[in-house]
């Protein structure tokens, strides 16, 4: 029985610190980051940075939209863009990117970015 409970205990701490979960920086937090992917949340404050701080980048990513979100999305080389974006949406992003996005609306907005890794 005590065997069976040592075991136990060890794979759990084997799964927890191979999927990191500690606070990346301000707004982000790592889900899991493991030799597979890498998940962070992004929480940010009204007239705050919603996916990192300033003008940041991007490896090719899913991200899905978990609140309704009003955003400006400035491109590193292009014109700011608002959109809303609804809870429940999922883009792919194909391409690296260099961006900021800054949260325009009058809520808090949480997105989870997902990043594979090869």
């Amino acid at each position: 029985m005590k065997y069976l409970l040592v075991t136990s205990m060890l794979f759990v701490s084997a799964v927890t610190f191979g999927q990191n979960t500690v606070t990346a920086g301000p707004g982000e937090k790592v889900i899991i980051d493991n030799d597979k992917m890498k998940v962070i949340e992004h929480t940010s404050q009204p007239e705050g940075d919603v996916c990192g701080v300033g003008m940041h980048h991007h490896e090719p990513h899913l991200t899905t939209v978990l609140t309704d979100a009003k955003v400006r999305i400035t491109p590193e080389n292009g014109k700011p863009q608002e959109m809303e974006v609804k809870s429940g949406t999922s883009i792919w992003f194909d391409v690296a990117e260099t961006h900021s996005v800054a949260n325009i609306g009058d809520r808090p907005t949480k997105m989870i970015l997902v990043y594979l890794k090869e």
